[in-house]
């Protein structure tokens, strides 16, 4: 096989390796003062995306150790990689009683 051809079936092929590589995406509602689902469970290298959905009501996604914060916002997604497995707690500084959980495995 020639260079060009190799070249040529790598940039055909490199989409569908890439896309294969691409974690989930798991979405946690933001509405009626809760986090929903309060706990959801994800793989090394999938993203959790927070939904503020509570008609404009301000809320906050802040990790118990700090790895991660959306800041306070009323409206919008937030988004957060996990690359390292653990368990991650997480709360809204607004509303200290809207816990939840983040578990990722390997």
């Amino acid at each position: 096989m020639t260079v060009r051809r190799v070249a040529a079936l790598t940039l055909l092929l490199a989409p569908a390796v890439l896309a294969g590589c691409a974690g989930a995406v798991v979405e946690v509602g933001i509405r009626d003062l809760r986090f929903t689902p309060q706990e959801v469970t994800v793989r090394v290298g999938d993203t959790v995306r927070w939904r503020f959905d509570d008609e404009g009501l301000y809320h906050h996604v802040e990790a118990d150790d700090a790895s991660f914060d959306s800041d306070i916002v009323g409206e919008g997604t937030y988004d957060v990689t996990f690359t390292e497995p653990g368990t991650y707690p997480y709360a809204c500084s607004v509303h200290p009683y809207m816990t939840g959980t983040v578990v990722v495995s390997e």
